[in-house]
């Protein structure tokens, strides 16, 4: 069994989701929103949802520790996103009522480029040697911070925060 907590990726919804036809309360100029049904996803029964053990998430804690050209350090959540004609193309097409089509990514020209430390997310789906995006368009990953993980430990030990 995996350890507990080892999340290393985005979890979708547990629920089917559905668009209403009305302005977004959360988004000015969306003019649907998109809401979680009470019919469980396939999605979550295939990941055995019944027998997950629910954890708390606060909201910006998503980080790891591993090391880089072999030091350790702490690495900060970084999805790779596209670029501004892709982000148009991906919205337009799941905006089009003829979603049978799959969507291609070019992923050399469609993202915006990272820094060197980036690395994909573990279980990140893999093209041709290339991490592929999920269904928001991001490609999830981590990014190398400042911080070596001594530091971090010593503030762990010491019940400081970081």
């Amino acid at each position: 069994m995996r350890r507990l907590g080892s999340v290393q990726r985005k979890m979708p919804c547990v629920f089917v989701t559905e668009v209403k036809e009305e302005p977004s309360t959360k988004r000015e100029h969306q003019p649907f929103k998109v809401l979680a049904t009470e019919t469980i996803s396939h999605k979550a029964l295939d990941a055995d949802i019944y027998s997950a053990i629910p954890t708390e998430k606060v909201d910006g804690t998503c980080c790891y520790v591993t090391t880089y050209k072999g030091q350790p350090y702490l690495w900060a959540r970084l999805d790779r996103k596209p670029n501004k004609l892709a982000e148009k193309r991906f919205k337009n097409f799941l905006h089009s009522k003829q979603n049978s089509k799959e969507f291609f990514w070019n992923v050399e020209e469609d993202f915006k480029p990272v820094p060197e430390c980036w690395i994909p997310a573990k279980d990140t789906e893999q093209l041709n040697g290339n991490p592929m995006p999920d269904e928001n368009g991001h490609i999830p990953g981590i990014m190398k911070s400042l911080l070596k993980c001594s530091f971090v430990f010593t503030s762990i030990k010491n019940k400081r925060s970081i």
